[in-house]
């Protein structure tokens, strides 16, 4: 039986990947993790956020709001293209395999969600968007210790505007245990039983805001 997949989707430092840690410990049977980062992480350096600039790989344009902040936009070319095309049909393949999967998804333009949403047709998913201001996601941005390019929060914040969710979490003021919270309370999934009496899950220990 095919598997099914949770995807947690929304803008660069909103708190994906910490909310996806914490759902796939907290959930009864292995999740499997997929991200974004994880295939760009596969692409050669010198084709993905270097300075040689557009081309056949990845890139940042980056430009100045009228506020004097700045906005990151991830650009691809023909390569960068395969490589979504080919995370799309990886992780299909793992549902057809019978995995159960947690997407962490930062879509980089409009065309993204739509290209899932065809490619996991007949699949079951469920479609969890994080949100968060502006202000709130550019001060987790900035405090950042590893995969920091600054702009990268606003200039991803509203590529999923208009595209439907099951599930939509305001993430502002939530740690990432209480985000997983509101989804296991919200979707068809079952979280792992409480542990023995007089002892407490490390999830569902609220920690700091989601980075």
């Amino acid at each position: 039986m095919p598997g099914h997949l949770v995807a947690v989707v929304g803008t660069s430092s909103v708190g994906k990947s910490a909310v996806a840690a914490v759902l796939q410990e907290r959930l009864t049977t292995p999740h499997l993790v997929v991200g974004l980062d994880h295939f760009f992480a596969m692409f050669p350096h010198h084709w993905a956020g270097h300075p040689r600039g557009p081309g056949p790989g990845f890139w940042y344009e980056d430009t100045v709001d009228d506020d004097g902040r700045p906005r990151a936009q991830i650009r691809y070319g023909e390569a960068g293209q395969r490589l979504l095309d080919g995370q799309r049909a990886a992780v299909r393949a793992l549902l057809d395999a019978g995995n159960d999967v947690i997407l962490d998804e930062m879509p980089v333009d409009g065309t993204i969600l739509p290209a899932w949403r065809r490619d996991l047709a007949g699949h079951r998913v469920w479609w969890v968007r994080l949100t968060a201001p502006l202000a709130v996601v550019e001060a987790r941005e900035a405090g950042r210790t590893h995969g920091r390019h600054p702009g990268n929060a606003r200039g991803h914040l509203d590529v999923a505007d208009g595209e439907p969710f099951d599930l939509t979490i305001d993430a502002s003021t939530r740690s990432p245990a209480e985000v997983a919270d509101a989804i296991l309370g919200a979707l068809p999934l079952a979280p792992a039983p409480p542990g023995p009496p007089g002892t407490q899950a490390s999830s569902s220990t609220p920690g700091p805001p989601p980075a």
